[in-house]
């Protein structure tokens, strides 16, 4: 007991408290003074403590032009602009190019591909089936690429450790889309975050009050946690019986039965993770510009193919074109992708009213199908052959297994 008054009396010495501290307690603290702001008032923020995730709004600067801007990203949508005018049309729209055709050899090939794909497949319908007839098809795949640019603008904070601050006697600030800034390859989803300039300031760090650190968790502020292995005591018993000081407590600068915080190296605070221990943040306004390929599709396939299968396969471009804005294909010869394009194309230029169309593309596939009818002890079935790949599908296959793999 009195070496804990004597510690105690050199704690009041150091820090005179405007109230007396009880003999038998530590100070909250441990043997370190209590943090102070820039103010000199005491700061006690546990680590644990329930904050606001970010700094009030009415503490951030008045800026023109973003007096609406707040913690949360708001979109701005971009100011008008002329597109340039796409070309009326394209002569060769309606030429389309030759798919190669399957052969039976072939279509025998896919199947046995197919079959070794499963292990619950008989080959035997691959190698002795009558092929009777040999319909030839393709499947258009349509797509539409729009590739958009997206500005949004928020307040964001990073710690300050000091150096110079970018703030509004440095200049106006640069309106979001004043602000020049390209994406590095089209066609790409991409996100940049750029500072607006002259928008800076420094606060005080909401998150522990300006004092750069937080009292710890674990121990509370006062640097030692109880020791578990002597449950505070101070002695552990000794296999012959008899009592010895606690091995793991003994050398404890806290006393016996106490063991330093390893959490804050027995400080009895912790760095402040917000403003990395400065007491400081620098506010600004930070502008997002996301870039974003924005695609629509349409598949025609007049057999029973799944559309799935049909874009998984590669084919013949028959129609590419690009442009800052296209214009919807109108001379294809199927009409049903003439519809899904001027579809498609009107409800893109809808569709992205607070972002700004940087470039389109439209590409129109034919995928070849083929569909194979055999006859295989005395039944007949279908499978279908697609893609440059010759990739086959054979949903009514009809030598399967599933309870065992014996089937050769």
């Amino acid at each position: 007991m009195k070496e804990k008054e004597i510690e105690t009396t050199d704690y009041l010495e150091e820090f005179k408290p405007s109230a007396p501290i009880s003999t038998g307690t530590l100070p909250r603290h441990g043997n370190r003074p209590p943090k102070t702001n820039a103010h000199g008032h005491i700061v006690d923020v546990d680590e644990n403590e329930a904050v606001p995730s970010a700094p009030p709004l009415e503490l951030m600067d008045h800026v023109v032009g973003y007096e609406s801007v707040s913690f949360d990203a708001i979109s701005v949508p971009p100011p008008f602009f002329e597109a340039e005018s796409p070309d009326a049309e394209i002569s060769n729209r309606d030429i389309l190019p030759n798919c190669p055709q399957v052969t039976e050899q072939d279509a025998r090939t896919a199947l046995l591909s197919l079959v070794a794909q499963h292990c619950c497949y008989g080959k035997d319908v691959a190698k002795e089936m009558a092929i009777t007839k040999i319909n030839y098809s393709s499947a258009f795949h349509y797509q539409l690429h729009s590739f958009t640019e997206k500005r949004e603008t928020s307040w964001a904070y990073s710690p300050y450790g000091g150096g110079e601050v970018d703030g509004v006697e440095n200049g106006a600030p640069p309106l979001p889309w004043e602000i020049e800034c390209y994406p590095g390859t089209l066609f790409e989803d991409e996100v940049k975050l750029i500072p607006v300039p002259h928008t800076s300031s420094v606060k005080s760090c909401h998150r522990c009050k300006g004092g750069g650190s937080l009292l710890c968790a674990e121990c509370h502020g006062k640097g030692w946690v109880r020791c578990l292995s002597c449950h505070g005591d101070g002695w552990s018993a000794s296999t012959s019986g008899y009592k010895e000081r606690c091995f793991y407590c003994h050398s404890s600068t806290h006393g016996h039965g106490r063991q330093d915080c390893l959490k804050c190296n027995a400080k009895g605070r912790v760095p402040c993770p917000t403003c990395d221990n400065y007491g400081q943040i620098q506010c600004f306004i930070q502008l997002t510009i996301s870039w974003k390929v924005n695609s629509a599709e349409h598949i025609v396939e007049r057999l029973s193919l799944p559309e799935d299968l049909v874009k998984s396969v590669s084919g013949q471009v028959a129609f590419e074109e690009e442009a800052q804005q296209v214009l919807p294909i109108g001379h294809f010869p199927d009409e049903t992708i003439n519809m899904a394009s001027t579809q498609i194309v009107h409800a893109h230029a809808q569709a992205f009213s607070d972002q700004k169309l940087i470039r389109q593309k439209q590409v129109v596939r034919i995928i070849p199908v083929t569909e194979i009818n055999y006859r295989w002890k005395n039944k007949n079935n279908v499978f279908y052959v697609f893609g440059f790949e010759n990739r086959a599908y054979a949903p009514d296959y009809p030598q399967k297994c599933c309870c065992g793999c014996t089937i050769l």
